[in-house]
């Protein structure tokens, strides 16, 4: 190559280097199809005077929004894919014959980092207290799980997903413990399991339309409720679907896939402000439907959504986490509390439990030995809710059985109330507990004084064997 040729050259990979950051005022990158929140461009000065995390951010802020990021992400894909089968997104896994996979699925899929038995106690025994508050308030419950994708369909992860830690995921400890706590559930595995035909989208996380038909007939044959099976009903199966992973790894050139859709007439209609079926708080109405849902989902839950909305007089939808099931029993006043969530998040049960106020227990029998100091416990303002006060802690393992609840006993002056608390999973224990109490319970506590002292105690056990674990005096304005 000569000297001009080496100029052009130069040139052509100087202009390459500068042009996503130049050709940024005029086109800036400013909508993702990752799972993320684009970053904000930083600001120079903030509260508490310079900013001195602002060049850190600037860069993230170019990462996110530099010109032309989508054509060169969906180009590395697409080269990073066919070429050398990886995925160029880290929530994306790249399996064989086009078959995508969401990465937070793969720790459960190899048997790796799975939960231990307290941990599996830990998430049921809160399902467990948010059945027994929802029936307490005269309503059915019932809680399911939607499959990861490669708990059903693994032939098709890639070639290093076979090296697994062991066959044991944490459904297989979540499901006795579900049995043996007697929390209402229906079962998607097995019918999906007994599905010859593929009932996930290649591409996507999630089930297709008839997966999800099959996930509605498993929930309400649970429910033994009479319903539309739409077994009947023609589904046209049409090339159109952009599944999610598909658009996180090629923003601009997503393949459709194969989906099947019913050919219905709708009755219901949204009543609430939100009407995307991705919203938070989503509300629907059929004048032909017969009774009144509340149901805590996720993304899995967008396609079922209109088929509950469909069967429901009144049908409210919720993403939020934690659940504020109080407050939202409160509001609708539903007759049946339907809660699903996608295998790899059931470990939001240990570490974030539903925002309720513990129940009231009365406990005989109790071991009341000397107790140390709780240095662990806390009572502030719930960040969640400022309507509620919560008290966490964490508990000595020490002898204490692995399916042991926790329970806080309060006294000031001749007032003396028990609470069941949720069993949590803090960042150094198993052993945590989290209670949540409305302000104005605590305060009733305190007899309404300006400035209140507790004594707090925790109690573990269960049945007819109670043993005082740890004590601590609070003091709260």
């Amino acid at each position: 190559m000569g000297k001009k040729g080496n100029i052009i050259y130069i040139v052509l990979c100087l202009v390459i280097c500068v042009l996503p950051f130049a050709g940024m005022t005029f086109y800036r990158t400013d909508t993702t199809t990752e799972n993320k929140t684009l970053a904000e461009f930083p600001k120079l000065k903030g509260e508490k005077g310079v900013n001195l995390d602002f060049f850190e951010e600037l860069s993230a802020y170019f990462e996110d929004h530099f010109s032309f990021r989508q054509e060169l992400v969906s180009a590395d894909a697409a080269m990073m894919s066919k070429v050398f089968q990886v995925s160029n997104v880290d929530t994306v896994l790249v399996g064989t014959d086009g078959w995508l996979y969401y990465t937070d699925t793969l720790n459960d899929y190899l048997g790796q980092d799975i939960m231990n038995q307290r941990q599996a106690f830990n998430t049921v025994n809160n399902l467990r207290l948010l059945q027994q508050y929802v029936t307490g308030k005269g309503a059915d419950f019932l809680f399911t799980v939607a499959p990861n994708k490669n708990s059903l369909y693994g032939d098709n992860m890639p070639y290093y997903a076979s090296y697994k830690a062991g066959d044991t995921k944490n459904m297989d400890l979540i499901a006795p413990e579900l049995a043996g706590q007697e929390i209402a559930y229906a079962d998607l595995f097995g019918p999906f399991e007994d599905r010859e035909e593929t009932l996930y989208l290649k591409r996507d996380s999630h089930w297709n339309n008839k997966g999800a038909i099959l996930a509605y007939n498993t929930i309400f044959d649970a429910l033994m409720t009479d319903h539309e099976r739409y077994e009947t009903v023609e589904a046209v199966r049409e090339e159109k679907e952009y599944g999610d992973l598909n658009k996180m790894l090629y923003p601009l050139n997503a393949q459709p896939e194969w989906n099947y859709y019913y050919q219905t007439e709708s009755h219901w209609n949204y009543t609430s402000k939100e009407q995307d079926v991705e919203g938070a708080w989503l509300e629907t109405q059929c004048p032909e439907g017969q009774g009144n849902l509340l149901m805590f989902r996720d993304s899995f839950g967008n396609t079922l959504l209109p088929l509950m909305a469909e069967h429901f007089e009144k049908a409210a939808f919720s993403k939020v986490t934690p659940y504020p099931v109080e407050k939202y029993m409160e509001q609708m006043k539903p007759e049946l509390v339907l809660v699903e969530k996608v295998e790899r998040n059931l470990d939001e049960y240990m570490t974030a439990p539903p925002i309720m106020t513990g129940p009231e227990v009365t406990l005989e029998n109790i071991e009341e030995q000397n107790a140390k100091e709780d240095k662990t416990m806390a009572l502030q303002e719930s960040m969640e809710d400022t309507d509620y006060y919560v008290l966490s802690g964490e508990i000595d393992a020490g002898d204490v059985p692995e399916d042991a609840r926790i329970y806080v006993r309060f006294t000031c002056g001749d007032t003396t109330k028990t609470y069941e608390a949720f069993t949590t999973v803090t960042e150094t224990s198993d052993y945590g507990y989290l209670l949540y109490l409305t302000k104005e319970e605590l305060n009733a506590l305190g007899g309404m004084a300006q400035t209140a002292t507790l004594k707090a105690d925790i109690i573990t056990g269960q049945g007819d064997s109670y043993k005082l674990a740890a004590t601590k005096e609070l003091t709260w304005k």
